[in-house]
């Protein structure tokens, strides 16, 4: 159990956050898989009588995409737990800011979620899809309210234990930092930028299996003819393409481009973010022309692509912002840290308590170390 002292250290806020945050995790999978359970139940029973009623297809396709949502809010309850791990970690208030922003969103999440599977066959003019699930219609109700429960109350408590951990990293920083003002805001455009990228990989590639299982669960059964075969290949391919390689080159372009201060990698990053949101915002404005044909991911899909453009609109400024601060001396403050994670010895010696016979730079270095 040595490495749980060497995480969270002696603090009682690390070890409550982190409490806080496991059993959310815990109680909100378990919902989640119960209310799949149940929409998996209706799923099925649509399956069985899609053929003999033609006006199934519609409904089975919609109902079957909701489970792509249902999945991603398991493996969002994983990513919170993995990043407050890191933010306790790494000592990180920029990364402590965003999780709590990150709470507010699963919770309002979990609304739309329940708002969605309320209204997702409320909507249908055949009301053979009402009649053949009957009492399975709305079974997942309580659990779906019950999350709401779980989410809020978790989010009010992260919220708080978050401050108190703010006031309490800020103090670490400083001290481990030092007084250089300029040095201190480079650093913390580089925390904020490594911090945006990781909800950008979430939220980028959250989205695209999204749109990915929409386009192969719900509408390649419905392609009746060659021509609409053809549409969904190349929306296939447009969406592959620009949703799922581009994203995920950039996003490597720009964590290489700013560990090893490389403009053209950042360059590069700001070019293929323009082209991304641009094809966000083409899909945007699909979804509010057809809004029968996202009936079943309209609300999910839409929250999604609100929240990546809006992480690109924030994201590219702060990465011109991190290419300004190249040779500015930050990359060899980072490179100390390889050599200070294997050792604690340095943040435990007063400056200036260097042993004789070193020379006059190692304090120096000691002083500006960087996790």
């Amino acid at each position: 159990m040595w490495i749980l002292p060497r995480i969270f250290g002696e603090s009682q806020w690390t070890r409550a956050i982190f409490i806080n945050i496991a059993v959310q995790a815990v109680l909100a999978i378990i919902l989640e898989a119960v209310i799949f359970n149940y929409h998996t139940i209706s799923v099925n029973l649509i399956y069985r009588h899609r053929f003999n009623e033609p006006s199934l297809l519609t409904a089975y396709a919609n109902a079957r995409s909701l489970l792509v949502y249902y999945s991603l809010f398991i493996i969002a309850q994983v990513f919170t737990l993995i990043l407050v791990i890191d933010a306790v970690y790494q000592k990180n208030t920029i990364e402590l800011i965003a999780l709590a922003a990150f709470e507010i969103g699963m919770s309002a999440y979990s609304i739309i979620q329940f708002h969605q599977s309320t209204n997702l066959f409320d909507n249908t003019t055949d009301s053979k899809v009402l009649t053949l699930l009957g009492n399975s219609l709305h079974a997942s109700s309580w659990a779906e309210i019950t999350q709401i429960c779980v989410m809020t109350m978790s989010t009010m408590g992260f919220l708080f234990l978050a401050y108190k951990l703010y006031l309490e990293f800020g103090w670490h920083i400083y001290k481990k930092i030092g007084a250089d003002l300029a040095m201190r805001d480079r650093y913390k455009m580089y925390q904020i930028f490594m911090m945006l990228l990781k909800f950008d990989f979430f939220f980028f590639l959250g989205f695209s299996v999204q749109y990915l299982a929409l386009l192969v669960v719900a509408w390649w059964p419905e392609a009746d003819t060659p021509e609409e075969t053809s549409e969904l290949i190349n929306k296939l391919v447009e969406h592959v393409f620009l949703s799922c390689l581009v994203t995920v080159a950039m996003l490597l372009l720009a964590y290489w481009g700013l560990r090893c201060e490389c403009k053209i990698h950042l360059y590069a990053f700001m070019a293929f973010s323009m082209a991304t949101m641009g094809y966000f915002i083409y899909i945007l404005v699909q979804i509010s022309q057809q809004p029968q044909r996202y009936i079943g991911s309209r609300a999910f899909l839409t929250f999604f692509l609100c929240v990546d453009i809006a992480l690109i609109v924030v994201t590219v400024p702060i990465s011109i912002l991190c290419l300004r601060n190249f040779n500015q001396g930050l990359i060899n403050h980072l490179s100390h840290s390889t050599g200070a994670a294997s050792s604690t010895s340095h943040l435990m010696n007063p400056l200036g308590s260097a042993a004789s016979g070193e020379r006059e730079e190692k304090p120096v270095a000691q002083r500006w170390s960087i996790e």
